[in-house]
Order: structure tokens, then C-alpha cells, then sequence
């Protein structure tokens, strides 16, 4: 992976470091591409997932995303199906909500967004039994009106109970 890449030369030298790795390591006949994405700067990280409890049924989790929930463990959990309220409460109930108010003289974040973004999730794990794990991480709060950006997703798939 590299990052901050700024221009076509950048994206090139990238393109051939990753290469000449794989050459190294003998795996080159794997490489089928890279994937070419913008640099996102701005926004508030923060993770949305779930998880299949074997008591409870799916449950949602909201919290600062990157390094910081690893860090920092500054998560809300809540059992599925999530109602509007739900969402609301989980993005307040975390000790860093207050970023997502323009802390210390840095933008909001779209808080509308980021509780539809909670919402769907759980409307989805819902629809999709054979969902058992998932999170958007770090998924970045942009400003009021510029919604959220997933930059990395995790899915794991198993095979659906019968019924």
C-alpha cells in the first residue's frame, strides 16, 4: 500500500515498488492490478460495524475509527434492529462525540449522515443472515452536507442457517 501519492510519477513508482515486491517474494503471477484511490484528508475517523452474538443476534458497534479504537476502546453497542433513537444515542454515548461537534475550532461532522450510516448497517446485517462480521474502518465524518466516506471495509461471510 502507499499512500499520498500526488501525481501520475508517484502513482507510477508506487506501481513499480509493489511490482518488484512481488517479484522478490516470487508471487508476481498474483498481481492481477492495483486499485487507485484519493487521499482523504478531512473528516473524523470513526468505525461502524457488527458482529453475530451466539445470545443476542447481531450487534452494532460505533466508535472513533483508525488507531484510536485500538487504542482507546471508545465504542457504543447495541443489539439489532436499530431504530433512529438508537443511532442517535450510540453516536453520543462515546467519550470522543464531542469531536464530532467541532472540537477545539475543527469542523462538525455530519452527524445526520454518520446516524443514517449506523441505520443501514443495521438494516443490512438484518436482510443478510450470512453477514457474520463486518466494519467500515476507518469511516471519515466529513463536514455538515458531505456525508461519510468508507475507506476501508471488512466483510466476513458465512454460509446462511437453514431454516
Amino acid at each position: 500500500m502507499r499512500l499520498d501519492l500526488r501525481n501520475s510519477k508517484d502513482v507510477r513508482d508506487a506501481f513499480v515498488a509493489i511490482e518488484a515486491k512481488l517479484v522478490a517474494i516470487g508471487k508476481r503471477d498474483q498481481m492481477q492490478g492495483v486499485t487507485v484511490q484519493p487521499m482523504i484528508r478531512e473528516g473524523i475517523e470513526t468505525i461502524v460495524g457488527m458482529t453475530r452474538d451466539p445470545s443476542f443476534g447481531p450487534l452494532i458497534l460505533f466508535g472513533l475509527g483508525g488507531v484510536q479504537v485500538e487504542l482507546l476502546k471508545d465504542v457504543a453497542l447495541r443489539v439489532h434492529p436499530l431504530t433512529d433513537k438508537d443511532a442517535a444515542e450510540m453516536v453520543r454515548a462515546i467519550r470522543g462525540a464531542k469531536l464530532l461537534d467541532g472540537y477545539r475550532g475543527a469542523p462538525p461532522g455530519d452527524v445526520a449522515q454518520l446516524e443514517e450510516v449506523i441505520l443501514r448497517l443495521s438494516q443490512l446485517v438484518g436482510e443478510f443472515p450470512e453477514i457474520a462480521e463486518m466494519d467500515l474502518n476507518p469511516l471519515k465524518v466529513q463536514a455538515p452536507g458531505k456525508g461519510c466516506i468508507a475507506l476501508d471495509a471488512r466483510v466476513l461471510v458465512r454460509a446462511a442457517a437453514k431454516a
